[in-house]
């Protein structure tokens, strides 16, 4: 029903027809009736079969597109990791080697430590053997300083003799060296370095491990070098003690007219002087060498020195009348006293003042009972007025053994001794000789 607006009054329209779809094929014709919804639905279908469509046609467009992008970035990826594995590899490389290094290292530091102890052994056991030679020749060593710079003397604290006179001492001590518990000499019980064996150590576990192994390296080395270094101070003060002794002995007997030195090797006798200069602190022949030589040399004039009369012949025994010129007691004029007079009770003990063979023993007209010995240094003791010989010619005799008694036979005022020092049968001032005794007798009795 169709409906109009006419004056007014409200008009319906016409309902609307569905669609109608006519197909013709030669005389065949057909035709269908779309209603409204139908073709709806239809529309959306399409609409959105063409939206699929063009969303597949789009995603195979960007298919590969899609694809690389995803490739790259796992190739990014997997290249950083690389790097990094790479990184880490190196970095473990890096320790390793370094691990490595450090342990050559540790051995190639063992070795020398094990070298250096072995050579030190050596070297001990040798200055061992110059300690032992220089106690039988007197020299107490005990460090206690550096060994002057300047020609010792008698005051220098380091390198003077025991007050009492009983041996050389070394800073003013009678005690035997002591330089270090380590160095195990003259007898020392102390307790030795850590062992150094010739096996490597075993490969530490860490970086602490390595540490821990230097630090026990060094202070093998820091003992090794503490040793060694007393071991050539022990060495120097041998060395200048021993010259200084040979020294003294040497100067005393020239001031006797005795020319000990004469019997020496150049090298001993050569004149020298001058500040001490340290040697260099790794040359231990050197050293050793010197103090061989220096103890060698004072043996030798020790042995020489022996030879000279230097003792008293009488013991307390006070001088009653010097060597020189003086009143005759018999005729009362001048006249020349070749000896020196000791008063001394009848009887008492006449001793040798040095080894010796007796070449005379018997009277001698003024002299009475008279010994005459014929020392090695070439002196000839006389002793008159005696009043017995215990004593014969050709006998052998020690230094202060007994040889007669005192008494006043021959040209004689009264009990004494008269001791004469002659020299190519020409007289000595016996006084000097017994000075002299008093001045290296200690260097002597050792």
């Amino acid at each position: 029903m169709t409906g109009h607006a006419a004056n007014g009054q409200k008009v319906f329209g016409k309902r609307k027809e569905p669609h109608r779809v006519i197909i013709a094929r030669g005389d065949h014709v057909r035709s269908f009736t779309i209603s409204p919804w139908i073709a709806g639905a239809a529309t959306a279908v399409g609409v959105l079969l063409a939206v699929g469509y063009v969303g597949a046609t789009a995603y195979l467009v960007l298919r590969d597109d899609i694809i690389q992008s995803s490739s790259e970035r796992q190739a990014q990826m997997q290249l950083s990791y690389e790097d990094r594995i790479t990184s880490l590899r190196a970095r473990i490389d890096q320790l390793t080697s370094r691990s490595v290094l450090e342990r050559q290292s540790l051995e190639a530091q063992l070795e020398g430590v094990v070298a250096r102890q072995q050579d030190l052994d050596t070297r001990q056991s040798r200055v061992a053997a110059l300690l032992q030679k220089a106690a039988e020749s007197g020299i107490r060593v005990a460090v206690g300083g550096p060994v002057p710079q300047t020609k010792p003397d008698i005051a220098d604290p380091l390198l003077a003799l025991d007050a009492d006179l009983t041996g050389t001492g070394i800073g003013g001590t009678p005690e035997p060296i002591d330089i270090s518990p380590t160095l195990n000499l003259r007898g020392s019980q102390s307790d030795p370095l850590p062992a150094a064996t010739d096996q490597a150590p075993a490969a530490p576990a860490n970086q602490a491990a390595l540490e821990e192994q230097e630090n026990l390296i060094e202070s093998v080395n820091g003992s090794l070098q503490r040793m060694d270094r007393e071991a050539h101070f022990a060495l120097d003060v041998i060395a200048v003690t021993a010259e200084r002794d040979a020294q003294r002995i040497a100067e005393t007997a020239d001031k006797l007219g005795l020319q000990l030195a004469t019997a020496l090797p150049k090298s001993a006798t050569d004149a020298s002087g001058g500040p001490f200069i340290p040697l260099d602190a790794t040359d231990f022949e050197t050293r050793l060498e010197r103090a061989e030589r220096a103890l060698a040399v004072l043996g030798t004039l020790k042995t020489a020195a022996r030879g000279i009369p230097l003792d008293r012949p009488v013991a307390g025994a006070p001088i009653s009348s010097s060597f020189g010129p003086r009143l005759d007691p018999f005729l009362g004029r001048m006249a020349m006293h070749t000896g020196t007079d000791f008063k001394a009770p009848r009887g008492a003990s006449i001793r040798a003042p040095g080894p010796g063979t007796v070449v005379f023993a018997g009277r001698n007209g003024g002299y009475g009972k008279s010994v005459e010995i014929e020392h090695p240094s070439g002196v000839v003791t006389r002793f008159a007025h005696m009043s017995r010989i215990l004593v014969k010619k050709g006998q052998k005799v020690a230094a202060r053994e007994p040889i007669g008694r005192v008494g006043s036979t021959g040209r004689s005022t009264g009990p004494h001794l008269h001791y004469e020092v002659r020299m190519d049968d020409r007289p000595l001032n016996p006084t000097r000789f017994m000075e002299a005794g008093e001045q290296i007798k200690p260097l002597l009795d050792n």
